[in-house]
């Protein structure tokens, strides 16, 4: 392969992973908005986030997906290509856990580089920009500047050295964590008795506590680091009960109505 072949190989790779991000990106944020219409009354947060901040995240969002996209296809075609990374395993035992050990070291790398960023020092160069929407949508989830994201991200840059899995599933997990992103940031509740304690899996409260609290909740897929070193929000349980419980309360009403 000749270096121009490579070159357009790369942005070939970049750019079907981007489109790929971004279709998942819309597709979930219109979904989850009008799930939000049947959970009246269920609002984590009674305050509106104002229209101006949703079309700052909105737009920031999508030049986000670009370098997310750069880095997931950067290492996507550096293992095709390049060969550099493990091999991956065969079979779906295989597969299954390869995902499985992708979500945990991923929530692994999230938090720490998350509570990096909200050192004293990095918090405002780099990560503020992301908390100025104290009430988060659904608009909110990749509005982040490019270094949090090089930081936060990066995972995908490196997955393949770090990990021995399959492209497809890598791909799978950063589908799954763009869909749960975006119900993460969406007001309302809609982890369900899934992630009743004690699941280790989180629900939307855990983001938005995060949101409105600032120093706590660090995690992206599970509450067991934030529960292990102690930055677990003291009313998270409770509040996520609570919330579960005003949710599931909002959809009987219309099936009572009727």
């Amino acid at each position: 392969m000749s270096v121009v072949e490579a070159v357009l190989s790369l942005v070939a790779t970049i750019a079907v992973v981007y489109a790929t991000l971004l279709a998942t990106y819309l597709a979930t944020c219109i979904v989850v908005r009008r799930m939000n219409r049947g959970l009246a009354g269920a609002k984590i947060q009674p305050r509106e986030t104002t229209a101006a901040l949703i079309r700052r995240d909105r737009r920031q969002s999508i030049v986000s997906l670009g370098v997310i996209a750069t880095m997931f296809g950067t290492g996507h075609w550096a293992y095709e290509t390049l060969g550099i990374g493990w091999t991956a395993p065969g079979g779906w035992l295989g597969t299954a856990l390869s995902f499985v050990a992708s979500l945990i070291l991923f929530d692994t790398w999230f938090y720490w580089f998350h509570r990096l960023v909200h050192v004293r020092r990095l918090y405002k160069p780099i990560h503020q920009w992301h908390h100025m929407t104290v009430t988060p949508a659904v608009w909110s989830n990749n509005s982040d500047r490019v270094v949090d994201n090089l930081l936060l991200q990066s995972y995908w840059l490196f997955a393949h050295i770090l990990i021995p899995a399959a492209p497809a599933v890598l791909l799978a997990h950063k589908i799954y964590d763009q869909v749960t992103g975006v119900v993460g940031h969406s007001g309302y509740e809609h982890g369900g008795r899934w992630c009743w304690p004690p699941s280790p899996l989180v629900g939307v409260t855990h983001h938005d506590q995060h949101h409105r609290y600032f120093q706590c909740n660090y995690a992206t897929h599970f509450t067991w680091w934030d529960r292990l070193m102690g930055t677990l929000h003291p009313e998270h349980d409770a509040e996520l009960r609570r919330n579960i419980a005003a949710a599931e309360a909002a959809r009987e009403t219309p099936r009572q109505a009727a």
